[in-house]
């Protein structure tokens, strides 16, 4: 093995073809596969680790079929494997086809081994201090020395953010005896998944049991919780366990471990040329801990993009990507239960474990199941965990939304033919809206520069806002024409880019949904819009907005597997059935005002409560000028019901004229939060 010189390597084709950040598990996999398709040869590699992968630190367990690519693959590795799981201590179940498979740390470690002295890689045996990219290409520093590749593959711990809109980060930390006892142990031949038959402790606490023969087996105490369990009390549940069920022992061999439990986003900026492996690539099933099966694949992918010269970086799988669909819907409502209510975990995992097959378990956390298999399983548990956890997190998951106001929209709907009924209830909504959020998310314009309120910079701050809206209430007076395509150009543009920042859409994408659903609302009541617009502007528009015109809209939110722009959509094609005050109060309440105010409780990253008490100043002052505006504007008289309508859209459009400024500072800078 060589020793790596100090001179500074500084063009890729003087480089390394890849690098590896990290030579664990993942990194390992990757290196098989590759030399399993003949990819290793002629190639110059890198391996950085401070550690020298010389022990047996981990067990790495995971079900296949027999003649799954894994189980053929990693046939001379597996050490063992079981075709039974113990149940109780009397029964036990067959899992055939499939088998659960040991491959113990070391023997994975000596296969790295030999591939590096095969083909005579570079190792440092430090920490890389960086990993990123330029305009040169990907790059690793090292000691204060940058080092570049082709590739790098990035396999370091990764640090978690905070958990934000109801994510949650709790660990699975465990402490496991190999031991060797006098006696034979009864069921040798089966392994046992989860016993929870020992204290809770005020977690979720069980023991897993690995026999590897008649009298020598793996024992470990296991815990699902926010507190990583202390050894000390791990053994003395170990001793106690041991003693009980198979008699006088000798503790073999100690391993202990934590592993994150987390559906939070990792700190980490993708980068070209730079691929990220193992728990940084969200390669761990959030509900369970296993990532081994996920990281075998996962190198799979890498390696065929590899030979078919397709770029890896795709294979960087996101946050975003990571919290969809069914299942991962499944993981957070458990992993909410295992935080918040512990006490529940114990009687889940009975239940589970009693009432449903273990293959069919197995095959639903390989993620394999149908919705009705789903069901089913969901069926034998205990509910009312699942169901007060759902019912407390719904507001936060991002179907909820678009949901709640579709019902709104159709409640409105059927109470149209009962008098006012409808305009009652719809305006008692608008200006509820607009006091809880409507006009708080544009009054802390104030906070989203520095964090902060400065007493010092307040003049100035004020000045200069109210100066920007007197600019634009200036254009109103002298150019109403001129002011009202301005108002309806940026409003698009707010529009567009507080969605787009939801739903992750490209820049053009968002600049065209945003002109796209103000002409929408405004094009599809267009007797009632140019009633308005000839008040304020003393112009019209031409043409009427067609309620299909949204389709291909549904069809690529439907493509995308977006559920909440979908959602959205749907609810927009109804509302278009109501009137237009209604219509589009609805969508600047509900889908705008909301939207942003995620957004910039994601930048400022402070409670609901705290943005809005933050707000009451320019809240109360923005209430005071509306008056202001009522009062003293030409066109309130005579006073009726669309002038005061035009007026009051005319003092939206002077407030929310350097609101759009800032908030545009944010969506381009950092810190806001995507939907999930």
């Amino acid at each position: 093995m060589q020793a790596i010189t100090s001179v500074e390597i500084n063009t890729t084709s003087d480089g390394y073809d890849y690098i590896f950040c990290g030579t664990g598990a993942s990194a390992t996999l990757l290196l098989l596969e590759l030399e399993r398709i003949n990819l290793l040869t002629n190639k110059r590699i890198l391996l950085i680790d401070p550690d020298k992968k010389d022990k047996r630190d981990k067990t790495f367990c995971f079900w296949a079929d027999v003649e799954e690519p894994i189980s053929v693959h990693l046939n001379q590795l597996i050490s063992h494997d079981w075709d039974k799981v113990a149940l109780s201590e009397k029964d036990f179940e067959h899992l055939w086809p499939l088998r659960y498979n040991h491959i113990s740390s070391i023997d994975l470690y000596n296969r790295l081994h030999e591939l590096t002295k095969k083909y005579n890689w570079d190792k440092i045996s430090t920490y890389a201090d960086k990993v990123a990219a330029d305009e040169q290409g990907p790059f690793v520093i090292v000691n204060n020395r940058k080092i570049r590749a082709a590739k790098v593959f990035d396999s370091r711990p990764p640090s978690y953010k905070q958990p934000v809109n109801g994510e949650t980060h709790i660990y699975q930390s465990f402490v496991g005896w190999m031991i060797e006892t006098e006696t034979e142990m009864e069921k040798s031949t089966s392994f046992r998944f989860m016993d929870f038959q020992i204290e809770q402790q005020g977690s979720t606490q069980f023991v897993y049991v690995l026999p590897f023969s008649s009298n020598k087996a793996l024992i470990e105490v296991t815990r699902f919780g926010e507190e990583i369990i202390n050894r000390a009390d791990a053994e003395e549940l170990l001793r106690l366990y041991i003693e009980r069920h198979y008699g006088k022992y000798v503790v073999l061999d100690i391993e202990t471990g934590c592993i994150p439990m987390s559906n939070a986003g990792i700190e980490q900026t993708d980068m070209p040329g730079i691929t990220s492996l193992g728990t940084r690539n969200y390669q761990i099933k959030p509900s369970t801990g296993y990532a081994f099966k996920n990281m075998y694949y996962h190198a799979r992918d890498i390696a065929s993009a590899i030979k078919n010269n397709i770029s890896t970086d795709a294979l960087n799988r996101s946050h975003q990507l990571s919290g969809k669909g069914r299942f991962a819907f499944y993981d957070d409502l458990l992993l909410d239960i295992l935080k918040n209510k512990p006490q529940e975990g114990k009687g889940i995992f009975i239940a589970l474990l009693q009432k449903v097959e273990t293959r069919k378990i197995l095959t639903f956390l390989d993620e394999k199941t149908r919705l009705k298999d789903d069901i089913a399983i969901f069926w034998q548990l205990p509910w009312w965990p699942f169901v007060s956890t759902l019912l407390k997190k719904c507001p936060g998951y991002s179907w909820f939304r678009p949901t709640v106001l579709t019902f709104i929209t159709i409640l409105l709907m059927l109470v149209g033919s009962y008098g006012e009924w409808q305009s009652n209830i719809a305006y008692a909504l608008f200006f509820s809206g607009l006091v809880l959020v409507g006009i708080p998310h544009g009054a802390v314009d104030h906070l989203l520069e520095t964090g902060k309120w400065d007493l010092k910079e307040a003049p100035v701050f004020i000045l200069k806002y109210l100066s920007l809206s007197a600019l634009m209430g200036l254009m109103w007076y002298l150019l109403p024409q001129l002011a009202l395509l301005v108002f309806l150009a940026y409003s698009s543009w707010h529009f567009g880019q507080a969605d787009g920042k939801k739903w992750q859409f490209s820049k053009p994408a968002y600049m065209l949904w945003g002109v796209m659903v103000l002409f929408y609302i405004l094009g599809t009541h267009l007797p009632e819009t140019n009633s308005i617009l000839n008040l304020m502007g003393n112009t019209t528009l031409p043409w009427s907005c067609p309620v299909w015109v949204m389709l291909p809209w549904l069809a690529w939110a439907l493509f995308r597997k977006q559920a909440s722009f979908a959602l959205t959509i749907i609810w927009l094609m109804l509302s278009a059935q109501l009137p237009l005050l209604i219509s589009f109060g609805l969508y600047f309440i509900g889908q705008h005002s909301l939207t942003g105010w995620q957004h910039i409780r994601s930048h400022l990253q402070i409670s609901h409560s705290r943005i809005w008490l933050h707000s009451l100043p320019f809240h109360a002052g923005a209430w005071l000028l509306l008056a202001g505006f009522l009062f003293f504007w030409p066109a309130v008289h005579p006073f009726q019901e669309l002038n005061r309508w035009a007026v009051f859209f005319i003092f939206i459009a002077c407030i929310s004229f350097p609101h759009t400024i800032y908030m545009n500072a944010v969506y381009r800078g950092k810190g806001v939060s995507s939907d999930r």
